[in-house]
């Protein structure tokens, strides 16, 4: 059973006081090289987004604001761009057919939205989701990110939060279990 690390939105725009340790967080659990595939995602907001009309949030419009932080940019080798919170789309589910990849480890921006939406969504497509808190956190601060922790362990499994930071060792016990 394949498996690969999804990275989503770390993107210079989601970059606040809430999420700042998240990019050197996520450089240093992709120095280890433990992931065989790593996916990226970019969130690209546009003029006629329901994040525009319905909730007049303007951010992630500009080129700046959507690069993936200089940091971690280097490891993109694979970038999904996407318009709407899930990264789970027919673009990712043939990617992840094509490559047998049945077990998805997923950090990054925002917890509470993205993140939160893509797990859930690769659930009920038959795709063991495991988030990784320490690699993960929202704009709206702390709050947000942990109450959506508790939601995801509601509807993905409690045992699907990885709260520890990974290593070799700890990702081979999530590689173990069905």
């Amino acid at each position: 059973m394949n498996f690969c690390l999804f990275i989503i939105d770390i993107q210079n725009g989601f970059i606040t006081p809430n999420t700042n340790h998240v990019p050197q967080r996520v450089k240093s659990l992709l120095e280890q090289n433990i992931f065989e595939h790593v996916i990226f995602t970019r969130f690209i907001n546009t003029p006629n987004s329901p994040y525009v009309k319905y909730l007049n949030w303007h951010d992630l419009t500009s080129q700046v604001e959507q690069n993936i932080v200089a940091e971690i940019e280097p490891f993109a080798q694979v970038i999904f761009d996407k318009t709407i919170y899930t990264a789970c789309n027919e673009e990712t589910l043939d990617f992840l057919k094509r490559n047998d990849i049945q077990k998805v480890f997923i950090c990054g921006l925002d917890t509470d939205s993205c993140v939160l939406k893509t797990a859930i969504d690769f659930f009920e497509n038959n795709i063991i989701p495991y988030v990784l808190e320490y690699y993960s956190a929202s704009t709206g601060g702390d709050k947000f990110h942990q109450a959506s922790l508790l939601v995801l362990s509601q509807m993905i499994g409690v045992n699907n939060i990885v709260t520890e930071p990974l290593d070799r060792q700890n990702l081979n016990k999530y590689l173990q279990l069905v």
